[in-house]
């Protein structure tokens, strides 16, 4: 379910109640493998501005 399918609670909410409408929310379980790829390289950019051994 993309991001545009679910409705702005602004756009449904009706002025004859109160009751905010229940909308569907996607969930994510853990992050993808691009991110994990993309935090790593990161991270050994990061390791990689200190001076030193890096089997430390």
């Amino acid at each position: 379910m993309a991001a545009s399918d679910i409705p702005c609670a602004r756009d449904v909410l009706s002025i004859e109640t109160e009751e905010p409408p229940f909308v569907r929310v996607a969930v994510v379980v853990g992050p993808g493998a691009d991110l994990l790829d993309r935090a790593l390289v990161g991270w050994e950019r990061f390791l990689g501005t200190f001076d030193g051994a890096s089997d430390e």
